[in-house]
């Protein structure tokens, strides 16, 4: 066997290790991430909502984007976006396409939390549906309609996505939101 042999060993039993290691590290970065996500980014995705709508009639703030946090709500909306989520993505799991169908059907969920933020859950959901029904298609096409924007924002760098194309998209959905709250006689909150 001799001392190469044993020396092969052992750096095949270090890597080996290290892949261990270098694994769990992953998944203990990307749970993190994903922590951060739910408990962060949901209330503050919300809050980036709530900034484009209210842009549609009034000057709002920077600091509009942190309202979840600040009103009292942070939960109902972490909460709420995060089943959201979950929801959609169990849906993806048994097919892709009930996936994107239930994604289009709860699209207008953080739209209502950023007007109503102390609304439950289950109406939140219960109310994106009804707005959604018979609209999936068409918003389906809208957002197919932006991929030309973000294409050319890549190109940039990101520099187009970030000054141009995400609040143009941002703004966007915040004009379907209301043309769908307004077309909608079924929907009162």
């Amino acid at each position: 066997y001799g001392y190469q042999g044993w020396l092969s060993s052992l750096f095949d039993g270090l890597g080996y290790w290290f892949g261990v290691l270098w694994s769990v590290f992953s998944l203990f970065i990307a749970l993190v991430l994903l922590l951060i996500k739910i408990v962060v980014g949901n209330v503050v995705y919300v809050g980036g909502i709530r900034f484009f709508i209210q842009n549609r009639r009034e000057n709002p703030s920077a600091g509009t984007i942190f309202f979840g946090f600040q009103n009292g709500n942070y939960g109902n909306i972490a909460l709420t976006i995060f089943l959201k989520d979950l929801y959609t993505a169990l849906w993806t799991l048994l097919l892709v396409v009930p996936g994107i169908i239930k994604h289009y059907e709860y699209r207008m969920i953080p739209y209502i939390l950023a007007e109503n933020p102390t609304m439950p859950r289950e109406e939140a959901f219960q109310i994106s549906r009804r707005m959604m029904m018979g609209q999936k298609m068409d918003v389906f096409v809208l957002d197919l309609s932006f991929i030309g924007w973000t294409l050319l924002g890549v190109c940039t760098f990101g520099i187009l996505l970030v000054f141009y194309v995400e609040p143009y998209i941002y703004l966007t959905r915040a004009e379907l939101y209301h043309a769908l709250k307004n077309n909608n006689k079924s929907v009162e909150f």
